[in-house]
């Protein structure tokens, strides 16, 4: 058995969208797994770390520079992110002197084959998720990382990932997503992600917008009494992804105050982006992916996109159990720059309400890659929203269409 055959056999709900089976859902059957690979971790004598990673909006592009800079300081970083673009071990990354890496195959052949292959019956109960978070946990220790960063998945309480028993969490910007897993109002979600503080968590740390509108979640999270909460304002930036960038600075200046200096050394345009996020797949004519999937997140990506470009198509793809009709909404404060609004309902995809107003001339459906290729051989820029999932499919048309 290889690690990818017993990864692949298991449920993974990012996939089949079954989310019912969080109605009864508890850590306790993942707990006692958990709890016996770090007794056989902490045999090692190595004590990392921890940092988790939990809001809605920007965890992944937060995780992703809290360990780059983390690196610049010059330690060993685990980065554990989801989903993934193309391949899983995207998940789990190795974090050198600012640059993501992806894990050597045989690195992690060996780590399953050494500890999970003796005993892997004990993991078959194990989701996708599930599996991936104890494996990593190995995994990461066997590197000998110095810090590692764990962005959640779904939640914060029920969460795999708070398993790993963080030192600091870090809460980024809260809106409504999953509405009918973690509830239907930000103060009722914020309280969910802020359960994944654990007893070993030393601080917590979050935007002050974000503490300042949802004040009920913040005077009554875990451990309130004894846990420091740090406050930390940021002024608007141009891209969302410097936003999270001074973010995650400010915070590693109070993580490890006597590095703020090497700290303020390090510009946002010395780190790589991270991948996926308003990333550029082609440039003729331009294609810019992003995965926000949300009607928060698609908007403030939108007009960030239409700050420099007058003209632009929208490659847009959703999964049903989106607010597909508050995604199109979103669009509105963007639309006389709209040149098209693509609807991608190809199989798995959602399939969009009828848009109202002026948004409604401008909008194609598309269910094809065939009804997709006149899109990629024009020159108007086109911006890619709405779910990772797109962007294999984009790459592909890419390939296949633009003369790169």
């Amino acid at each position: 058995m290889k690690f990818l055959d017993f990864l692949n056999q298991r449920q993974n709900i990012e996939k089949t969208r079954n989310f019912n089976v969080f109605q009864n859902y508890t850590l306790d059957s993942l707990k006692k797994v958990f709890d016996s690979s770090k007794e056989s971790s902490n045999q090692k004598q190595h004590a990392p770390i921890r940092i988790s990673v939990v809001g809605t909006n920007g965890k992944g592009s937060t995780s992703h520079y809290l360990a780059c800079l983390i690196s610049k300081l010059g330690k060993t970083v685990g980065l554990y992110t989801s989903p993934h673009l193309l391949s899983p071990l995207e998940r789990f990354q190795i974090v050198k002197d600012g640059i993501p890496n992806l894990p050597h195959q045989n690195e992690v052949e060996n780590c399953f084959q050494n500890e999970f292959l003796p005993n892997l019956s004990q993991y078959d109960s194990l989701s996708y998720f599930e599996f991936l978070t104890v494996f990593t946990y190995h995994f990461f220790q066997n590197q000998n990382v110095d810090v590692e960063i764990w962005e959640a998945g779904l939640g914060g309480r029920l969460d795999a990932t708070k398993l790993v028993d963080a030192d600091f969490v870090v809460l980024t910007k809260i809106g409504l997503d999953h509405s009918e897993i973690l509830g239907k109002t930000k103060e009722v979600i914020c309280k969910e992600k802020l359960g994944i503080i654990g007893e070993r968590t030393k601080a917590l740390f979050a935007l002050e917008e974000e503490v300042t509108s949802l004040p009920e979640p913040f005077q009554n999270f875990p451990q309130k009494d004894i846990l420091p909460l740090h406050m930390i304002s940021s002024s608007p930036k141009e891209s969302y992804l410097e936003f999270n960038f001074l973010y995650a600075k400010t915070i590693l200046k109070i993580v490890f105050p006597n590095q703020k200096t090497n700290l303020e050394l390090v510009q946002f345009q010395d780190l790589p982006k991270p991948k996926g996020r308003m990333e550029v797949l082609a440039n003729q004519p331009l294609v810019v992916f992003d995965p926000s999937h949300n009607p928060d997140a698609i908007r403030t990506t939108t007009l960030e996109f239409a700050k420099s470009h007058p003209k632009f198509h929208v490659l847009l793809g959703s999964l049903p159990d989106k607010d597909l009709s508050g995604i199109l909404n979103s669009f509105l404060e963007s639309e006389t720059q709209l040149e098209t609004l693509f609807l991608w309902e190809g199989n798995g995809f959602g399939r969009f309400p009828e848009p109202q107003g002026p948004l409604s001339p401008r909008v194609q459906r598309a269910s094809t890659d065939l009804e997709l290729v006149p899109l990629f051989q024009g020159r108007i820029p086109i911006l890619v929203l709405g779910s990772f999932r797109l962007y294999g499919i984009v790459a592909n048309l890419i390939q296949n269409t633009i003369k790169m």
